[in-house]
């Protein structure tokens, strides 16, 4: 049996292609938004452990001032960051619409492709089907076990 061909076999690997470089991008959006938010939560951490210390035994006034400054400035790269995150979320909602529709546009072609696959195939069994009972039909070659046969039939 010759074996199944798809005339559009080329388009179907550049829409492979385009979905593996869409799902790249998403992964790279997705890692920076995941970076951002462990920046976040470094910064949360950060910050409540100097608010803890700050009003420790044994700390003078310029400690408590020193301890504000740099909450003041925790604050500050915290505001930064979370502004970050959104907008690197947003690109990575984009991202993810585009991976969508590159992943929807392959597998449309992917999905025809099996259909005229499985219809290759089945009309290949059909056409082996029907070779198949055309030899059985046929009457057999006269060879010298038929011919023993007739004659042991005619007498």
């Amino acid at each position: 049996m010759k074996r199944f061909r798809f005339r559009l076999e080329r388009l179907l690997e550049l829409r492979a292609f385009f979905e593996r470089r869409a799902e790249l991008v998403l992964a790279e959006k997705a890692g920076r938004c995941a970076l951002l938010d462990a920046r976040l939560s470094e910064n949360a951490e950060k910050r409540a452990r100097t608010a803890r210390e700050m009003f420790a035994t044994g700390r003078e006034l310029a400690d408590y001032r020193a301890a504000e400054f740099y909450l003041r400035r925790l604050d500050g790269e915290r505001d930064r960051l979370a502004a970050e995150l959104a907008a690197a979320e947003l690109e990575r909602e984009k991202a993810r619409k585009v991976y969508i529709e590159r992943r929807r546009d392959r597998e449309a072609v992917d999905k025809l492709r099996e259909r005229k696959e499985a219809e290759y195939y089945r009309l290949a069994e059909l056409e082996e089907t029907k070779a198949l009972d055309d030899l059985a039909r046929r009457p057999a070659p006269a060879g010298p076990a038929r011919r023993a046969a007739e004659a042991g039939s005619q007498r």
